[in-house]
């Protein structure tokens, strides 16, 4: 007799825009009923295991949604002398740029194919890539995918939706994305339940211009904060930033009306993540009344931090810090106890391994590692201990951005950073280094052997970086840390670690 052939799991992905997890914004570190996602906090912070110390490698939008979809490190989606341009532009092959990825690296290579390949419908629904593939890139089945696009009449690239044409698609004007995302997701769910799936529900909230449904928008519930949170590191004076690299030096002091804007989005943003919490639930209830619950993975993540006052950045991300850099995430699935968490720190970069290693198929060409072993708790001492103890960031500068009427832009070109975010079981102990460089042009141009700039911060006695202590460290340290972000900047694939 031949065995029956184990049943693929199914999984969903939600992966939120510009999602906060230091400052409370998802699932927060303290107070876990204070949060504007209540449902998915019971559905997956409680039904599943959620990352005490996961990380975004590249802090803004299109690179870390590239990594996210290949599990690569920035710098090998980028190729020398190509993609100088801070949003868009085209490739010597016409491939299209996004933020300085070369996307001819990413859409022929992402685990949507992968997982085509082994057999899976997989479906992509809300934002893809800033400068988004107006065709479906190989593996995706249904594609009702933007770059973010509007809050209400949003456009959307369309192949393979049941009830929409071919080609781009502009709904009402009283359509509102997050339900158009949630409601198309949910329908393609219906049609492909027998079958394995992969659906990836990636809606725009909770990036600006932080509009809420209006069946939201005035909604406040009894003991959400008043305003946002207000850290040490919140409005500090010139003084006490002269330390720090020149784009944080340079921030003015918050005027009256700059506070304001910054509680104002704080809220809004809350307002917008209300709807994603529908949708979660709503997607979580609908596996339970097609009898498919127990064999589909639900995960949640970000595609990075944010800012909402920290080293006078009055919002947006971009920069190094913990607020930018950290992140959720959360997973639900067969053989994962609920109510657990994990330590072992990770990146965006492996959710790709992570994901495929779920749906039993193997990883190609990335640079992350499967987190498996510690969502299910199998991991042995072996594998535990030759886990990494720090992640690698990266970041090229994208271009001038104003927010909240300052003076000075929340970046500028000495914003080109490498960098490791250590954990206290490494030889260095609980802290952040950081490299600056000064460039316009990405990593196609930049290679980091002129370094402007250092920050270090202990992360036990600064947790919020308002203090460099760079300058007072020994140089045998400076040196270790330097040729440790250099070997992370260098590595590819089984290199990294």
């Amino acid at each position: 007799m031949v065995a029956a052939e184990a049943v693929k799991p199914n999984i969903i992905f939600f992966l939120t825009d510009d999602q906060d997890q230091l400052l409370g914004g998802s699932m927060p570190p303290s107070s876990p009923g204070v949060t504007p996602i209540p449902k998915t906090q019971k559905i997956l912070g409680e039904g599943g295991a959620v990352a005490e110390n996961m990380y975004i490698h590249t802090p803004i939008c299109c690179p870390s949604r590239s990594e996210t979809f290949t599990g690569r490190y920035l710098h090998n989606l980028a190729r020398e002398g190509q993609c100088p341009e801070g949003y868009s532009g085209k490739d010597d092959d016409g491939n299209l740029c996004c933020m300085h990825v070369d996307e001819g690296l990413v859409n022929n290579y992402t685990m949507a194919k992968t997982l085509s390949d082994a057999g899976y419908k997989v479906g992509m629904f809300g934002k893809y890539l800033n400068n988004c593939p107006p065709d479906a890139p190989p593996g995706f089945d249904a594609y009702l995918a933007n770059g973010g696009g509007t809050y209400f009449s949003p456009q959307f690239f369309v192949h393979g939706v049941t009830g929409l044409p071919s080609g781009s698609v502009t709904f009402n004007k009283t359509d509102y994305t997050t339900a158009v995302v949630g409601n198309y997701s949910n329908a393609w769910i219906k049609e492909v339940k027998d079958d394995p799936f992969v659906a990836f529900i990636n809606p725009k909230a909770c990036h600006e211009p932080f509009i809420p449904a209006p069946w939201y928008n005035e909604t406040w519930e009894e003991g959400w904060p008043a305003q946002a949170p207000r850290p040490p590191s919140w409005n500090m004076t010139k003084e006490q930033r002269a330390d720090h690299h020149p784009t944080i030096a340079n921030q003015d002091v918050f005027t009256e009306q700059t506070a304001q804007c910054i509680d104002d989005t704080f809220k809004n943003r809350w307002r917008t993540l209300l709807s994603v919490d529908d949708v979660i639930s709503a997607t979580h209830q609908l596996c339970v009344d097609l009898g498919i619950e127990e064999r589909t993975y639900f995960i949640y993540s970000s595609d990075h931090g944010y800012q909402l006052g920290e080293l006078n950045l009055s919002m947006d991300k971009r920069n190094v810090y913990e607020f930018d850099i950290k992140i959720h995430l959360a997973v639900r699935g067969p053989g994962i106890p609920a109510g657990t968490t994990f330590s072992q720190p990770a990146t965006n970069v492996d959710i790709a391994p992570t994901i495929l290693d779920l749906a039993g198929v193997q990883a190609p060409r990335v640079d992350g590692r499967s987190l498996v072993p510690f969502l299910k708790k199998t991991a042995d001492e072996v594998t535990a201990a030759g886990w990494r103890n720090a992640t690698y960031h990266e970041y090229y500068y994208v271009g001038i951005d104003n927010k909240c009427g300052q003076q000075h832009p929340i970046e500028s070109p000495d914003n080109n950073f490498i960098a490791v975010r250590y954990q206290s079981n490494s030889k260095f102990g609980n802290i952040l280094y950081a490299e600056f460089t000064t460039g316009e042009k990405g990593p196609g141009f930049i290679a980091f052997d002129t370094i402007n700039f250092y920050e270090l911060y202990d992360m036990d006695k600064d947790p919020w970086q308002m203090t460099n202590i760079y300058n007072s460290t020994t140089q045998e340290m400076k040196d270790a840390l330097h040729n440790d972000v250099h070997q992370w900047l260098q590595c590819k694939g089984g290199d990294c670690l």
